[in-house]
């Protein structure tokens, strides 16, 4: 069966940051200091394209954007013809209930290649998450439930490494940016400032205001580009602005600051606490920690 492709993003924020997925916590972005419209949106930020989610309250399903005659995290389909069958996305509108193929061999958390030629590699209820294997790269993908926000147990650990799954992410239409339903990533932790980087093609993202940070797949934007979702902006850099208006910012080590970081990290080029020629570290963060800021112009631009 062929899948619509899709992208897998943080949730965009109307004011700030569009970091782009949703996230297990329900808190709304906040506004930092340093601009009228820069802001940032931790794992949690509400996506502007959204339509409302239901509470999840009813057996843990019934709260995908998407529905239809099927739950995508219930995964209620019933046998047809004594054949198993799974609920997945038809479009972008609704559900339908589809085969099972003898192909779906991982289990939740294992590594997959998304739009795999041959077919959904997951078990079923489960979609391989993540960009594009390229032609003798690594596997980049997991396979992933649909989830409900909030719901961390319903991910499970990864396959085989036993990492701790969250359901902090929005798969989104690649095409329309039209909202899906949650999923949970298998994420591998990070240092920001290249301390502790992720593999190619990923981004250290820092989540909250204890410098938690974990690997996201990335569409690799470079500084200043326009962006929506945090994942689109390459490593060491992040998404600002309003989500029709986003644009990719140098991350940088705010001086004086206390930080866990060795001194004089802010002196290091852009990508390793510094920032780019005739750009300062001037934007902080009102959510995320006190050291990590944003590069910008003298004029905050």
């Amino acid at each position: 069966m062929n899948r619509r492709l899709i992208l897998v993003a943080f949730v965009a924020v109307d004011l700030g940051l569009a970091i782009a997925a949703c996230s297990s916590s329900s808190s709304d972005p906040e506004t930092p200091s340093g601009t009228p419209e820069a802001g940032v949106a931790e794992t949690g930020g509400k996506d502007q394209f959204s339509p409302p989610i239901d509470s999840g309250k009813d057996g843990g399903g019934h709260c995908t954007a998407v529905k239809g005659p099927c739950d995508l995290v219930l995964q209620d389909c019933p046998d047809s013809k004594g054949k198993k069958q799974e609920c997945v996305v038809s479009g972008t509108t609704t559900t339908q209930c589809v085969e099972v193929q003898g192909s779906q061999q991982f289990p939740a958390g294992h590594s997959c290649c998304p739009n795999n030629a041959s077919g959904n590699p997951c078990l079923p209820g489960l979609t391989c998450i993540g960009n594009a294997c390229s032609d003798g790269g690594p596997v980049t993908g997991r396979c992933s439930p649909a989830c409900c926000e909030g719901d961390d147990q319903a991910c499970g650990k990864s396959d085989p490494e036993g990492i701790a799954g969250a359901c902090d992410i929005t798969v989104v239409d690649s095409t329309t940016k039209t909202p899906l339903h949650n999923a949970c990533t298998y994420r591998e932790r990070c240092k920001p400032f290249n301390q502790e980087p992720c593999k190619n093609s990923q981004i250290c993202l820092v989540e909250d205001k204890a410098g938690t940070a974990s690997c996201l797949d990335s569409d690799g934007k470079t500084n200043r580009q326009s962006c929506s979702f945090a994942n689109e902006c390459g490593d060491g850099l992040i998404c600002t602005g309003p989500a029709d208006a986003g644009i990719c910012r140098t991350t940088c080590l705010l001086p004086n600051t206390v930080s866990p970081f060795d001194a004089g990290l802010e002196e290091a080029g852009p990508g390793k606490g510094g920032c780019p020629v005739n750009e300062g570290c001037r934007l902080s963060f009102t959510n995320l920690p006190a050291w990590y800021g944003a590069c910008a112009y003298p004029d905050g631009g």
